[in-house]
C-alpha cells in the first residue's frame, strides 16, 4: 500500500476533501452545506474511505487549508488534521488559501493575479501572485485592504469571492475579473499545490488577519449581559495568554 493523503478545505462556503494514494486521486468530494453542515465531515471522510476500500488508520499525511477565511471552518479542519495525526502518527501540512486560489489559474510568464477573499464588511484579504513557469509566486504580502484600494493594485487578473461584493463596481476595474468558478480551489489545484507543501509533525497554525466574529461582537455581548465591556475584554485577553 502506498502513502494515503487526505486534503481538507472549509475556508469558505464550500467544504472539500480529497483522498490520494501518493499522486493518484482516489476520491474527491465537495458540498456547500447549510449552517452546521460541517458537523458531519468526519463521518463523510469515514464513508469515503469505505468507498475506496481503505481504513482511516492508513492516512499518513493530512493537508488542511489554514486560511485566511471562515474561523469555524479553519478550526474544524485543523482539529480533524491534528486528531488524525495523533491517532495515525501522521504528518500535517497547512495550505495557504490565497496561494491555492492562484493555482486555480494558469497564467502566462510574468502575468499577475490579484486574489481577493472576504474579511469584514469593509475589508478584503488581498495578495498578488506572478506566474513563473506556470507556477504562482507571491509578490506581495497577505494583507487587509479596503474596497477602494483594489483598482490601484497592479495586476492582469482578479479572482476570489472577495470581488463579488456589491460595493465593488466590477465594470470599472481596469483588470480582467475571473468568473465565479475560480472562487473555490479545484480538485486539480489542490492536488497540484500539495506537491509544494512542507510536511511536519507540528499541528497546523491557522492564518488569521482579523479577530473572529465573537471577539468583534464582544462589546455588544457584554452589554447584553449587563457586564462592563472593558472588563470583559481584559478577562478574555488574560485567558488567551494563560
Amino acid at each position: 500500500m502506498e502513502e494515503i493523503i487526505l486534503i481538507l478545505n472549509a475556508c469558505e462556503k464550500r467544504v472539500q476533501f480529497i483522498l490520494m494514494e501518493d499522486e493518484t486521486l482516489l476520491l474527491a468530494e465537495e458540498t456547500e452545506p447549510q449552517k452546521g453542515g460541517t458537523d458531519n465531515l468526519l463521518l463523510s471522510i469515514q464513508n469515503a474511505c469505505q468507498k475506496v476500500s481503505i481504513s482511516p488508520k492508513q492516512i499518513k499525511k493530512i493537508a488542511s487549508v489554514q486560511g485566511p477565511g471562515n474561523f469555524m471552518g479553519i478550526r474544524l479542519t485543523a482539529t480533524i488534521a491534528a486528531a488524525l495525526a495523533r491517532a495515525n502518527q501522521a504528518l500535517q501540512a497547512g495550505l495557504n488559501f490565497m496561494e491555492l486560489l492562484a493555482y486555480n489559474f494558469v497564467g502566462k510568464e510574468n502575468e499577475k493575479i490579484h486574489i481577493l477573499t472576504p474579511a469584514t464588511k469593509d475589508l478584503v484579504h488581498s495578495q498578488v501572485f506572478t506566474y513563473n513557469s506556470t507556477i504562482p509566486h507571491a509578490v506581495s504580502e497577505l494583507q487587509l485592504i479596503p474596497f477602494s484600494q483594489i483598482p490601484h493594485i497592479s495586476c492582469d487578473y482578479i479572482a476570489g469571492s472577495g470581488v463579488r461584493n456589491d460595493k465593488i463596481n466590477k465594470a470599472s476595474l481596469p483588470f480582467f475579473v475571473l468568473p465565479k468558478q475560480f472562487d473555490a480551489p479545484s480538485t486539480n489545484a489542490l492536488c497540484a499545490y500539495i506537491k509544494t507543501c512542507q510536511w511536519q509533525k507540528n499541528d497546523i497554525s491557522p492564518i488569521y488577519l482579523k479577530e473572529c466574529d465573537a471577539i468583534q461582537n464582544l462589546k455588544h455581548i457584554a452589554e447584553q449581559q449587563g457586564r462592563d465591556p472593558n472588563e470583559t475584554r481584559q478577562e478574555l485577553e488574560k485567558l488567551l495568554k494563560e
